[in-house]
């Protein structure tokens, strides 16, 4: 039997016979070889066989490339679940990046805790990734390159090609006679990954036979060193997390300067956000951490960002477009969609607030400007605005979010927290 078979066959033996594989399938040589051998070894396995393919709609022919796979899958009597994803909302990865973000993540959202996704990346694809991480600066999370198993939102994904060359999956594919789509950039030197396949890769290979064993066991040592550091950051981040998953400051000053940072990685990385490079880091640590407690201070990267309040550490997204300068004039007979903050304004949400509208029916909705005062229900005095929100303990960066209800240039209502008396 090929190595191609035997390497499915171990993982697939690897897999409960109730669970459903799902094959990654491009149209691509390395996926084509993985469904073909899927296909014939299912029969024995007993696992339920389907495919899913990830338009990207970035090349031309995309919508060609997927009606392919529906074809060849057709042939082959599998069902394939075509999905269409926007990578342009994952822009600031670039081109590839924001690629593989919406793939990874449509997979997440179609896959439940029944499937197991088997992806065709190979040796050689885990020698690419190895230099690639290297030459980008990455850290042992990078170098660890592919992994033969991970989670994917509630699914694993499995990668039994691992052990195989590039070579002998072409071998696989010439001797059942398979065909499979060209993607004309696979062969553009403008990509990095291309340059090292078609320029580096022959010459490493020429110089050192046994490269994808060598590389191999680095990809494998660098995952357990990144494990072991993930255990011991979740073990200090068990120590420092409330229960919003604010970090305490308190309970982290006493770490070295390398484990705050590998704590911020893995408390950056386990919410599903892009971990920043060691400066961002560095500032974090210095410029937040260690600011006094009215300074604001704020670091940014992408659409991310970390601030300080109350002794603790937030991490937040700030790619709305919420414009604090608004008003509105609003008929209270109509609903009031603020779509940036994801508020629906209603008179009956008024109503239930406990607000008394005495036949009114307009108000003014505006944000925080400065000087509001008023006269909350229960309280027996006049405030001004931002005692209120101090005392609440309301976040400085959230106070510019909160409607503002005004009836005759009076402040009658802060959404969700006061009433002004007489109302």
């Amino acid at each position: 039997m090929s190595v191609i078979l035997n390497q499915l066959r171990d993982c697939l033996s690897q897999i409960e016979t109730t669970k459903t594989i799902r094959v990654a399938f491009s149209g691509g040589l390395d996926s084509t070889v993985l469904l073909h051998a899927a296909k014939k070894l299912s029969k024995d396995s007993k696992h339920t066989l389907k495919a899913i393919h990830i338009n990207h709609q970035i090349h031309n022919d995309s919508l060609l490339w997927s009606q392919y796979c529906e074809n060849q899958c057709r042939v082959m009597d599998i069902e394939i679940e075509n999905i269409t994803v926007d990578v342009k909302q994952y822009s600031q990865h670039g081109i590839e990046g924001s690629a593989r973000v919406a793939r990874y993540q449509a997979f997440e959202n179609c896959l439940t805790n029944n499937d197991v996704l088997l992806a065709a990346h190979h040796a050689d694809d885990q020698i690419e990734t190895v230099l690639l991480q290297l030459f980008r600066g990455a850290g042992v999370h990078g170098l660890a390159a592919c992994a033969s198993q991970r989670t994917l939102g509630e699914a694993i994904m499995m990668r039994p090609f691992l052990e195989v060359s590039r070579a002998q999956i072409e071998h696989y594919a010439q001797q059942h006679q398979l065909t499979w789509l060209e993607d004309p950039s696979n062969h553009s030197l403008v990509h990095d990954r291309n340059y090292l396949r078609h320029e580096i890769m022959p010459l490493l290979h020429a110089r050192w036979h046994n490269l994808h064993d060598v590389v191999g066991r680095v990809a494998q040592w660098q995952g357990e060193a990144a494990m072991m550091l993930d255990q011991l950051a979740d073990a200090d981040l068990d120590a420092a997390l409330d229960e919003n998953n604010q970090l305490k400051i308190s309970q982290i000053h006493a770490l070295d300067y390398v484990r705050k940072k590998n704590l911020l990685r893995r408390w950056i990385r386990r919410q599903q956000k892009h971990v920043p490079n060691s400066e961002i880091l560095a500032r974090i640590v210095y410029e937040v951490m260690h600011s006094r407690e009215d300074a604001q201070a704020c670091v940014q990267w992408q659409n991310n960002e970390i601030r300080k309040f109350r002794g603790k550490l937030y991490l937040l997204t700030n790619d709305d477009e919420h414009d604090p300068s608004l008003s509105y004039d609003w008929n209270l007979n109509e609903v009031l969609n603020i779509p940036a903050l994801n508020i629906i304004l209603t008179r009956q949400v008024l109503l239930d607030f406990g607000v008394d509208l005495k036949q009114i029916e307009r108000l003014s909705v505006r944000f925080r400007r400065g000087g509001e005062v008023m006269r909350p229900k229960g309280r027996g005095c006049q405030k001004d605005l931002k005692t209120l929100f101090q005392e609440a303990g309301i976040e400085p960066w959230q106070r510019e979010r909160i409607p503002l209800l005004f009836h005759d240039e009076q402040l009658i209502f802060v959404w969700g927290y006061w009433i002004q008396e007489g109302y």
